[in-house]
């Protein structure tokens, strides 16, 4: 797995020190998904076999224009929701890291315009698709299949409605302890906030915008004349909300991959742990001006499950040098190096 904490060639980046840990807790959620991912491809997970009930099912499949319609006409919604999801979960989680890395690449050389143009679509789009299957599986077939446009973000109506359909997320994923619906939505869409991305997000997007909430001041020109106050302040808000965001689509990614093809638990248990361990060491960094309560609720939630783990498994409550090896490793705390539940990455 690649390991951020040094990034010893500071000659190449620009990223403050006081942001490692953020950075690191970031790449980390971004190469455990793409190794699901990758795991994936290889164990052919993401083909469909349909079995034929007779010759005559076979015959009218292939007197079919589109097989898609042949699974509505022939009452497999069940097929057809499972078929459409192999093939896009794939594809959206593929181009979905594809974005969040290299906005990370670009926030480390300090071209923060770029990873705030590059955040957007995954936060926004990609997510609120895996979301939408995660909440209505048949009902996001159904628009796949009939009405794409049905499946955009923004016409899904205002944050009230993000909200609802994030609880239902939740609570499929026993995840509404740790994380808050209506924060969620509020980070990803709501443009007036001052607690959000859409506004920056839109900013980095635009020269100028024309929005009563984001409205470019006058004599300005939107992150063209960024000075090194103004980064450090974007810096200060992308690495104190994108791991929380970030841990939360991991959740939603195992969910989904979970109900397409089993993951060893120990090596999900090690993974798990060693996200664990940076949430609990990336708050230290969070500057107190941006300990919203939320994301406090979320590190004491993760913190508390992580501590129970460890005691579960008959090991100590990780001081911080075994986060800091817990985070590279996944080994409990005193745990012999040589020996980790679970296969590293």
């Amino acid at each position: 797995m690649r390991q951020y904490s040094s990034l010893a060639n500071r000659a190449n980046t620009r990223l403050p020190v006081v942001h490692m840990v953020a950075h690191q807790l970031c790449f980390t959620v971004h190469d455990v998904l793409t190794q699901l991912l990758i795991s994936g491809q290889k164990a052919s997970a993401f083909k469909s076999v349909i079995q034929f009930r007779d010759e005559a099912d076979r015959s009218d499949l292939e007197k079919a224009d589109d097989i898609f319609v042949w699974l509505e006409q022939s009452s497999r919604v069940d097929e057809r929701a499972n078929l459409l999801t192999t093939i896009v979960f794939p594809a959206v989680l593929g181009d979905m890291l594809h974005c969040f890395y290299e906005a990370l690449e670009a926030s480390r050389k300090g071209k923060l315009n770029i990873t705030f143009m590059l955040v957007r679509k995954p936060l926004q789009e990609s997510v609120f698709l895996l979301e939408c299957i995660i909440a209505n599986q048949h009902d996001f077939a159904q628009k796949l299949t009939s009405d794409p446009a049905k499946l955009y973000s923004q016409a899904a109506g205002g944050i009230n409605v993000h909200n609802e359909r994030i609880k239902k997320v939740l609570s499929a994923l026993e995840e509404d302890h740790r994380f808050n619906a209506e924060y969620l939505a509020r980070l990803r869409y709501d443009k007036e906030a001052r607690d959000g991305f859409d506004g920056v997000c839109n900013k980095a997007m635009h020269l100028f915008a024309t929005h009563k909430a984001i409205r470019t001041e006058p004599l300005n020109i939107n992150f063209i004349f960024s000075d090194a106050g103004s980064m450090l302040t974007q810096w200060r808000y992308l690495y104190s909300r994108l791991p929380y965001l970030l841990v939360y689509i991991h959740c939603i990614v195992e969910h989904i991959f979970a109900s397409i093809i089993p993951t060893d638990p120990a090596y999900l248990r090690n993974m798990d742990r060693r996200i664990s361990a940076l949430v609990i060491l990336w708050w230290d960094s969070v500057e107190p001006l941006y300990a919203e309560p939320h994301l406090r609720n979320f590190v004491m939630k993760t913190r508390d499950s992580l501590f129970e783990h460890c005691r579960a498994a008959g090991y100590r409550a990780p001081s911080p040098s075994d986060l800091a090896e817990m985070a590279d490793s996944g080994a409990y705390p005193g745990e012999c190096e040589d020996f980790h539940d679970g296969a590293g990455i």
